[in-house]
């Protein structure tokens, strides 16, 4: 049986990557005076999904980053360091 302290201690770590993805998403957009409407027109992401993702509260899958690097004229290493 999986010690449940290791498993919490790995959700936390999850959610906590997961917030600060979004968080350097936004920084990201905003540093390129972007709206999440001209993130939606760009990479063809509803900017609801984009909202949750800025908020921590969506993970995504490889091709949605991969999107969102395009629409922001970004590399993909942008979003996984300051």
């Amino acid at each position: 049986m999986a010690d449940l302290g290791n498993v919490n201690k790995l959700e936390k770590r999850y959610n906590q990557e997961i917030s600060l993805f979004g968080e350097r998403l936004r920084r990201l957009r905003e540093q390129k005076k972007l709206t999440q409407l001209d993130m939606e027109i760009a990479s063809g992401i509803n900017r609801t999904e984009i909202s949750r993702i800025e908020n921590g509260q969506k993970n995504i899958e490889f091709l949605t980053l991969v999107k969102l690097a395009i629409a922001l004229d970004a590399e993909i290493k942008d979003f996984f360091s300051d």
